[in-house]
């Protein structure tokens, strides 16, 4: 976390958190739902639009993390920004290290360790990772090992052989929560 967020937070520790304005779509796009502008309808405006400025998609992935509740947030000074998920948390590129490929988080982390996997809804493919419930980008799933094994899917990551079970609930499989709500009361 920027060492500026840490001092905004220890000055106002008290700023109260907010939910529903910031969401990750399927592809680690950030989108600004902007509910309190004045025209807002949810039916046109509820997707949100694209943050496309580098340095504040940039500042949003340096600040970006789960609290106890598996609710994934941005701390945006003293402020708790939490994210409503399209898909996951983290969404996952392949890159191609010396011919093996490599996982990078949307944020620019590298992924050291898969510990299980599935097969959601939408046949996307979903991660536990060593940095967090992960959805593999759509485009990038031709670039990894996926085999047909009876009637299961195999991920081929090096030597590992990870058997991707079908999951109706990648939240519940992978531990987030996908629509933080502030609490009752």
């Amino acid at each position: 976390m920027d060492e500026q967020v840490l001092r905004a937070m220890a000055r106002w520790p008290q700023v109260p958190a907010v939910f529903g304005w910031l969401r990750l779509d399927r592809r680690g796009r950030w989108l600004l739902v902007d509910r309190g502008r004045a025209d807002f309808d949810e039916a046109r405006d509820g997707a949100g639009s694209p943050i496309t400025n580098p340095g504040i998609v940039d500042f949003i992935a340096r600040n970006y993390g789960a609290d106890e509740a598996g609710r994934w947030y941005w701390q945006n000074g003293p402020q708790r920004v939490y994210v409503d998920l399209e898909s996951a948390p983290l969404v996952l590129r392949v890159l191609d290290a010396a011919g093996q490929p490599a996982l990078v988080t949307h944020t620019g982390q590298a992924i050291a360790r898969v510990d299980a996997g599935w097969i959601g809804p939408s046949g996307e493919v979903l991660l536990a990772t060593d940095a967090g419930p992960a959805v593999v980008h759509d485009l990038d799933l031709a670039l990894l090992a996926l085999a047909q094994d009876g009637d299961a899917i195999v991920l081929s990551l090096g030597e590992r052989r990870l058997r991707l079970a079908p999951t109706a609930s990648p939240p519940r499989a992978l531990g987030f929560v996908a629509r933080p709500r502030p609490p009752a009361g």
